[in-house]
This record gives structure tokens, sequence and C-alpha cells, in this order.
């Protein structure tokens, strides 16, 4: 045990003078808050009293001073400067090689405190970290999961495992436990000097799984996969998923619909070639099992294998072609880990800030682990602005997350905007960058996250001064005003804010030559040369009056952005990523096209258009966006149960192609879990439908969903009531800030939840006859009455395992195209 002395008091009276004055980025914490948890960790490890030390003191000279600190520390105060070696090494402002290698005695305790210092090189030891550990993680209690993580950081410093009993388990080659508690192990598989994470349990689980296991480089792909054991001798399932072989059960568990419809062969693999299966990372020792695996079995199949081998044989059996999922082969003398598919469930950690970072946050694999198909679109060099598609739940944000920390870190000089429409979005993306860059905080300041009409605001502020934003009610006052003083001819009101919102100031249409030439695309009424004088009298006028009040609306603050640029100025980041792109107006994709000629790769977007549910659409390629050829789609939903993405899928065509000819497809698309069967509840009156869904929320409840994982949702500000009222009659408290989230559909646009109740989807409420009847375009009411299609869709896969849509008899007309039957 590490004994302090008097000097570790000095060393941190020391640190506490040099960096009295400094912060942690970003905030208010004392630095020295950041000096002590270094300290702590490397004490927890093992080091001894001059390790300790130059961990309180590794950033001083960087921070406070540079060389003359460093000469200060080392003959002034006695505490310290007989730690001076060590202090040396900590230190990168004093000349010296930050090479782990060039540091001898004291390499490991430094380096906890420097995240940019490789631990594990330190320590001769390679770590990697796999998603079955943390999988296994997350179904720890807290006090386990604690122990399990401070085992995990102590193995890490030490790779002898000193004190943490380390076991071979005999009967699985390289398969290793230590110790974490009485009954709590983690599983370790070791080859040389790599030490993988790949599970942690009780006792008996562990080395159950670890037997149940090897690990092993696929003889085609070339990636690494943990293969199940094909023992068909009777390993028993007393702990569920052990058996190499399926349940083949006939009748699916109450409530449930299996994975794959009824109507598959009896064996669907059967005439899959072993040249076929290899190609799809299926393992050799499965190659027979999955050929006789019968049509109640490959539920359960899938489950056994490898992810991509899972995937491509789901997809076969759902109508794809096995070809489309052919895996990618390693060059001879690769590294088996960098292998696309082998980075989906294993990750090498460069250093314990990495390792660290993985621990806190076990339930957010995305930030760890990538499908291939979202790292090429993360990472590739793109020769012009480029979109990420997909219907919900496949990951868009995800990439979106990903691609911005890879420009920041690729690219020290790099300033990214990550931005979407709305600020509850902005700040989901707040908490997901800042799970992603827990390694790397100094990343984390160049990545900066804003609602896309903040940021634009903040920027014209800076540039042209505060503007004054033209209100809704001020624009319709207006063309009143406009048509009391006879202009307009016969043009209704409601029309002509449309025309306007739409069409003048949304294209920057300055006179009536532009306007008489401007296509008026997503307005289906035709307008003569006569009544587009008329329209344009009354929109002179909206002009001329919000220029003589010194206001801008939000198209011609966007269009006075866009024109700054094109003189040649520059904004303050270099790239901007967009989540929800779909969502985007036609002055913010002229800005963004501005933005994105300075260089190729300036521009990232992720949206799908089968979610768009605030604009009439537009084509972006004649704004100065041209996006074909990059546009690219992905098809694995990881958020949705099949069952509910299934049935919200219904509500949408099986393709939407955009105004520039780009198809989004949802054919071939597959969700990787099942869940209950989504409802149908149509109720006699609204007290009926309140007390069901109390009954729903309470039986979610039961199963361990959490209330802030539950979300009721509803069209409208006039249905918020009914919603309130629902979550009352199930015992919660409606205003709980950690309680059931109730919205309208519109306002969880982007969100998830483990369960949602869809309320009041009634004839009347849902499409929302008052929206159809703001339709001044009487042609417009198709594209109007999709949006509200669109607008259940998104409500319907916010949920990820149970969802249910009321609504008073006889309901939204929209409910038999889900095609459920009503209880």
């Amino acid at each position: 045990m590490t004994h302090l002395t008097d000097r570790f008091e000095q060393a941190l009276a020391w640190a506490n003078a040099l960096h009295r004055d400094q912060r942690r980025k970003g905030t208010a914490i004392p630095y020295v808050a950041h000096l002590l948890g270094v300290a702590a960790i490397a004490l927890e490890i093992g080091a001894d009293e001059d390790q300790a030390i130059a961990a309180l003191l590794h950033d001083a000279v960087e921070d406070q001073g540079g060389l003359p600190t460093l000469e200060e520390t080392a003959s002034g105060p006695s505490a310290v400067h007989r730690s001076d070696r060590v202090f040396r090494s900590a230190s990168p402002g004093a000349n010296e090689s930050l090479d782990p290698a060039a540091h001898t005695g004291s390499g490991a305790g430094i380096a906890l405190g420097r995240p940019d210092v490789s631990l594990a090189a330190d320590c001769g030891m390679n770590l990697l970290w796999a998603s079955t550990f943390t999988d296994a993680l997350t179904k720890l209690t807290q006090a386990e999961a604690g122990a399990a993580t401070q085992a995990a950081l102590r193995l890490a410093g030490d790779p002898k495992g000193n004190g943490l009993s380390l076991h071979r388990v005999e009967s699985a080659p390289g398969f290793w436990t230590a110790r974490v508690s009485r009954d709590v192990r983690l599983v370790l598989h070791k080859a040389g000097e790599r030490t993988l994470f790949a599970y942690v349990g009780h006792h008996d689980e562990a080395y159950r799984w670890a037997e149940r296991r090897r690990l092993i480089q696929h003889e085609r792909t070339g990636s690494m996969q943990f293969v199940e054991v094909d023992d068909f001798g009777g390993l028993d399932d007393e702990f569920g998923l052990v058996r190499p072989t399926c349940r083949g059960m006939e009748q699916p568990p109450p409530g449930e619909t299996p994975l794959l419809g009824a109507d598959l062969p009896d064996e669907p693999f059967a005439e899959l070639s072993d040249d076929r299966l290899l190609d799809v990372g299926v393992p050799r020792d499965w190659l027979e099992r999955v050929r006789a695996a019968a049509s109640t079995e490959v539920d359960e199949l899938f489950g056994h294998l490898p992810a991509e081998a899972a995937e491509a044989l789901l997809d076969f059996a759902t109508g794809g072609r096995l070809e489309d999922h052919v895996a990618p082969r390693a060059e001879p003398g690769a590294d088996p880990f960098a292998h696309p598919d082998s980075q989906r469930r294993f990750r090498v950690l460069d250093n314990l800030e990495e390792l660290r970072a993985a621990l806190a946050q076990p339930f957010e694999k995305w930030a760890v682990f990538l499908h291939p198909a979202q790292r090429v679109l993360a990472e590739r060099a793109w020769t012009g602005p480029a979109r990420v598609t997909g219907s919900a739940g496949t990951g868009k944000t995800i990439v979106a997350l990903h691609r911005a920390v890879h420009i920041a870190r690729a690219d020290p000089s790099a300033r990214v905007l990550l931005t979407t429409f709305s600020k509850p979005l902005a700040t989901a993306l707040v908490a997901k960058r800042d799970v992603l860059t827990e390694a790397e905080p100094a990343l984390r300041e160049r990545i900066v996250v804003r609602p896309l009409d903040q940021a634009a605001g903040e920027l014209f502020a800076a540039v042209f001064g505060q503007p004054n934003r033209a209100t809704e009610s001020q624009v319709r006052a207006a063309i009143a005003d406009a048509r009391e003083a006879g202009l307009g001819g016969a043009l209704a009101p409601g029309f002509l804010f449309e025309e306007w919102d739409e069409v003048v100031d949304a294209w920057n249409v300055a006179d009536g030559e532009a306007y008489a030439a401007v296509p008026r695309i997503g307005r289906k009424t035709r307008l003569g040369p006569a009544q587009r004088e008329a329209a344009w009298s009354v929109f002179a006028f909206v002009r001329e009056r919000l220029k003589a009040r010194g206001l801008v609306t939000w198209a011609q603050l966007y269009a006075r952005l866009a024109e700054w640029l094109a003189g040649g100025a520059a904004l303050p980041f270099s790239h901007v990523v967009v989540d929800e792109a779909q969502d985007l107006s036609v002055a913010q994709v002229r800005f963004l096209a501005a933005v994105g000629r300075g260089r190729a790769d300036a521009l990232f977007l992720a949206g799908d258009i089968g979610q768009r549910i605030f604009h009439l659409p537009f084509s972006w390629a004649r704004l100065g966006f041209d996006i074909r050829g990059r546009s690219h789609g992905l098809k694995v939903n990881y958020r949705t149960s099949h069952q509910i993405r299934a049935a919200a899928d219904r509500l949408l065509p099986p393709a939407l192609t955009d105004l520039d000819g780009i198809e989004e497809g949802r054919r071939g698309t597959i969700s990787i879990f099942d869940g209950p069967d989504p409802r149908v509840l149509l109720a006699q009156d609204e007290a009926e439908e309140a007390e069901r869904v109390a009954a729903f929320l309470r039986e979610c409840l039961a199963q361990g969903v959490a209330p802030r994982e539950i979300a009721v949702l509803v069209r409208g500000e006039g249905q918020l009531a009914r919603a309130r009222a629902a979550v009352k009659a199930a015992g919660l408290d409606p205003r709980a800030e950690d309680g059931v989230t109730i919205a309208g559909m519109h306002g969880a646009k982007g969100l998830e939840f483990r369960a949602v109740a869809v309320m009041a989807c009634d004839e009347e409420v849902l499409p929302d006859p008052e929206r159809l009847a703001a339709v001044g375009d009487v042609a417009d009411l198709e594209a109007a009455y999709e949006t509200e299609r669109h607008l259940l869709y998104v409500a319907c896969t916010r949920a990820r395992d149970r969802l249910l849509v009321s609504g008073v008899g006889p309901g939204s007309e929209f409910l038999e195209d889900l095609a459920i039957a009503s209880y």
C-alpha cells in the first residue's frame, strides 16, 4: 500500500497555487479537480508517491509557464523536486519525448493524466474492448458494475492482474477470468501482449459463457468473431441463450409475431452453398446448422451468429439478395481487428481515457461500435456535399455525430457546426456529442452544436447587427391590409400567405419579373399572367411594409448571409453537419449551398424524406446544392422492433423520390430485434380511451420501463389534455420533470422512447381539419394530406419496444393503413 507523506501535501498545495485561477474548459469547475482525479486513479492502480505527485503536476509546465515553471518546481518546493525525473517525463513543455518507451519507472502512472499517451503501450499490453462486455456490464447491479469498472481499470494499469486472481479457463483456449468480487468475474481473452475485455458476469455464468465461445478469425473475410461452440452434445439452457441450436418454437410468445412470416420454406437456407454462406461471414462450424434450420427456428438462429451473417440471412429470408451482403476481405497480413466487421464488435483502446469513457457509458454502444455501412459513410473523403438517408431508426443521427468527430479528429484546424432544426434536438445532440468525445475533451470544443436558425441568427447579429424578425402574424396583417386596399384581385388571403411563404419569400423573389419566371415547385394551382400580376401587387406591398418597419423574415436573413458568403466572407466554421435535413427550408438550403462552395467536404447531411413534416418538397439542385451520386441509404434498423417498423412502414409507399430524382426506398430495411405487436385501441369516448391508455402505461411500468422512457404523443395542443388525463389515471404526475414525456407529434421529432402511446387519433383530429382548411391552394391538399400521414409515421417510430395507437371510434382513416387489428 502506498504511504503518502508531507511531500504529497506540499505538492498538492503547489499544484493548487499554480492552477488557482484556472478552470476546466467550458465550465466553472476548478482545474485542480481534474488533477485530483488523475492522482486518485494513479493511486488506485498502485502508483507510488513520486508517480502520484507527477499526476498532480502533469499539466503545470504546459499550462502555467513552461520551462521557468519546470525549473521552479525542480529547485523550489522540497516536496516536489525529489520527484523531478517523474515530473519532467509528465510535462510536454519540457522538450522531452512523449514516447512511453523513453520513460522509465513511472510511465504508467504518467499516462493516466495524458489522454494522448497510450496506457496500454506503457504497460506492454494491447487492450481491446468487445461489445459483449458492454452488453453484460449493463445487466449487473449498479454496485456490481462499479466494482467491475474498478477491476478493469486496475487490470489496465497492471497487466499481471495482481490482486485480481487471474485464472485460465481450461476448457476455453485463450480465455481467462479475473476476480471482481466474491461472485463476479471479468472474462478476458489473452493472446501475447493483447488482452480483450470479453464479458462480465456472475461466477458460473461467466465461466459458462467463456466455455461456449471461441475467438476466431473468419477464414474467408478475415474478420475476428466470437463463434459459439457447435456442441450438439447438449449444453443445457440454464442461462438463456446457451444452446448453439434454435429453440424451434411452434408458436411465438403471447403478444408477439415472429420476425419472419409463416410463408417461409421449411428450410429457407437449405440450398445455400458453403461459398455463399462463407462470403457473408457465417462461421464454418455453423454452415450445416444454418442449412438445416427449420423456418420455425430461424428467429433464434440469428441470435447465435455474428451480426454480419445474421443480417445477410435475415435479408435473404425476407426477399433480399445474399450477394448484397458479401463482406470485404482483409488484405494478407492486415490486423484482423481492423476489419470493418470486427470494428462493429471490437474496439482497440488507445489510452486510459477511452477505457474510462467506455466503462462510464455502457448503454451508449453506438459511441464505440459502428456498423461498417455507417463507418464508411462517416469517414469517407467526399468530393462534394453528401447525404445519408434511411427510415426511422437506421442510425442517421449516429452517422452525423461520428462524421463531425471524424472531421475534428482528422484535421486539428477544423471547427465543425453540428446542427439541426430545433432546440430539443440540439440539446439531444449535445448530450450525444459529449458521450462520443468523453475521452477527447479538447476535440469537443471544436464541435459546436446549435439549432440552424440560432446559428444563423448569431452570425447575422455579429456581421450586420441584431435583426428585427417579422412574425407570421405581421405578414398576415400586411396581406390583409393589401386586400383592403383593393390589391390581389379574387385571390384568397390564405392562398396569398402560402404563396408568400412557399414561393416569394422562400425563393427571395424581389420583383414582378422574377415572380413571373420562378417555377412554383410544390404549388399545384396554376396562375395565369393576370393572376400573377395581381398576386405580386400584394407581395410588393408586404415587402415594402416590412422594409419600412425594419423587419426581416428568416428567409431574408438567410438570403443576406448567402450573399455575404458569395462576396468572399468566411464562416467561423470549416464544416457543417446537419441532422434531420429533410425539414430544411428553401432559404436554409440556399445558405448551406453557399457554405459548401469553399471546400468539397464542407457539408454532410442526414435525413429521411418520409419524415418531412414542415415544408413542401423542392429541388435542392436548383439552389446549387447537388448531392446526386453522393446520397446513400442505411438499411439496418437498430431502434425500432421489427413489429413496430413493419406496421409504421405501411403508412408510406415502398419508395419516395425527391424533386431531384433521388429515390429513397424502404425495401430491404431490416430490424435487428423483435418485440410485442403494436396495438390499435378504439374507445367509445375520451374517458374510456384515457383509462385504457393508463392501463397500457401501468403495464409498461410493470415490465420495468421507467417513466422517463415512455411518451404519450398527440396531434397538437388541442389534445394535450387527453394525454395528461391518461398519465394521471396511471398514477403518474404529468408534470414530473423526470416523468412521462407528453408532447405533440411535431415536438417528438428526433426523439426515442422504449414505449409510446399515440393518443387522440380520431376521425376529426388526424388528418387535422384545421390544417387542411387553412390550405389556400385547393390543389395543395394532397401534399398537406400526405404531410399528416408522415406525422403519424414519425409518432409511431419514436417507439423502440412497445406501441399503442388510440382514438375514439371510428378513428382516423390512417389507422387502416397500419393493418393492426383494434381491440
